[in-house]
């Protein structure tokens, strides 16, 4: 997936991520999600340093993002709980 770079407009070879650097201009790309509701997530990219310079971008959801995110929120759950456990010992032995 390519999209277009918000400062001078040529393509970004890569979906939208957190940070990223334009190769045509050397602006580094910031990418906000916006919504991810549907097939499509919706992102707004901004050029770092050039007030005004945004694109919003629709991304797909890839087979990669949906495994990251099932073992991002596996992980936080299974700490969560283990967090919770730990407090739960702790409040019985200080007792």
């Amino acid at each position: 997936m390519t999209f277009p770079c918000p400062a001078c407009d040529a393509d970004v070879p890569s979906p939208p991520r957190a940070f990223g650097r334009c190769p045509a201009c050397g602006v580094v790309l910031r990418a906000r999600l916006r919504g991810g509701e549907g097939p499509l997530r919706t992102f707004d990219v901004d050029a770092v340093g050039r007030p005004g310079a945004r694109r919003t971008v629709e991304a797909p959801w890839t087979e990669s993002d949906e495994r990251s995110l099932r073992a991002w929120l596996s992980w936080s759950t299974a700490i969560t709980l283990g967090l919770v456990l730990v407090l739960l010992a702790l409040a019985r032995w200080l007792r």
